[in-house]
């Protein structure tokens, strides 16, 4: 029986799309005098900042990071928002008494910001984010840490993102998994093999209450 409930934040429970796709462009155009397309920085979505910026830039990695987190801070809140009904299937879960938890690769500091701009923060008894652990999804430390701090176990949890790394994050914590529709990831479906895919957040509602 499911009562723990994790959501992934970037792309899941939060729009950030534009903001994190601007973010790549100026860096990748300011570094490396290139034009890259949203499609390639979507390729990126769910890996840890510092893994991309590592592979795909020859100059100092601080630099590099502290270019994108003061363009990506300048333009955060002009193009912030929440998925449709995110903030209600919040709501609505947790006043059916499920316990609920964020698992992000985005740093806490900003994934807190998010959690409070959004006015959900309150919600949750646990936010793991990427600076919380030593390894990152797709490994499973990321999702166990929160369901510890949930005081629940994997058979009792599910976790809901957007890409193949929390799919496979999910699935190497043994804890069922949900892939929204809406992401890019939808379209290898068969390829990630989530236990649910949704186009609303309110399916959700069932798929909790019948497993």
């Amino acid at each position: 029986m499911i009562k723990h409930v994790l959501f992934d934040l970037d792309g899941t429970l939060a729009d950030t799309e534009d903001v994190i796709v601007k973010s790549f462009q100026h860096i990748h155009k300011k570094f490396n005098n290139n034009e890259l397309s949203r499609k390639e920085i979507l390729k990126t979505f769910g890996e840890p900042l510092k893994e991309t910026l590592k592979r795909e830039f020859k100059e100092e990695l601080e630099v590099v990071l502290e270019e994108y987190r003061v363009f990506h801070r300048g333009i955060f809140h002009d193009h912030l928002k929440p998925h449709k009904n995110a903030i209600e299937i919040v709501k609505t879960l947790y006043d059916e008494g499920f316990i609920l938890g964020v698992v992000t690769s985005r740093l806490s500091d900003t994934a807190v910001e998010i959690l409070e701009t959004f006015d959900i923060k309150k919600y949750f008894k646990s936010v793991v984010a990427v600076d919380d652990t030593e390894n990152h999804k797709p490994h499973p430390e990321p999702l166990m840490k929160a369901i510890n701090e949930m005081e629940g176990a994997a058979t009792s949890s599910i976790y809901i993102g957007d890409t193949r790394f929390d799919i496979e994050c999910a699935k190497n914590a043994k804890v069922k998994s949900v892939l929204v529709g809406w992401s890019h990831y939808a379209k290898e479906e068969n390829k990630i093999n989530p236990d649910f895919l949704i186009n609303d957040f309110m399916e959700l509602v069932n798929i909790v209450k019948s497993n």
